[in-house]
């Protein structure tokens, strides 16, 4: 199913992830808890590694709270995870990038 699809998920921050860790390592651990929409691990645009941290969106507020509760400081290849309440809506690449801001361009004037 496409993230944008249905009625807008949950989403956690995860912070202290390991490098080794992969989407289909977080979809699995927390998959256990409820019905995860999506993982994504933010790459370094320039060197593809990751930045350590990760999104795990949730169909619903309640599956969150619970993901939160259970997998906060749980341990995942020698990493102790902290798990909150991710405060914005995941950007898309473009605005990773710094093009898109309010829909205009970042970097005003001669860009």
């Amino acid at each position: 199913r496409r993230r944008d699809e249905g009625p807008p998920g949950v989403s956690l921050l995860v912070r202290n992830v390991s490098p080794d860790i992969t989407t289909q390592d977080l979809q699995m651990a927390f998959g256990r808890i409820g019905d995860v929409r999506d993982v994504y691990i933010p790459r370094d645009f320039h060197s593809q590694q990751p930045k350590g941290f990760a999104f795990v969106e949730y169909a619903t507020h309640e599956q969150a709270r619970e993901a939160r509760e259970e997998m906060d400081r749980f341990v995942m290849k020698g990493r102790e995870l902290e798990v909150v309440f991710a405060q914005e809506k995941r950007k898309t690449p473009d605005e990773m990038r710094g093009r898109v801001v309010d829909g205009r361009n970042r970097r005003g004037g001669g860009g």
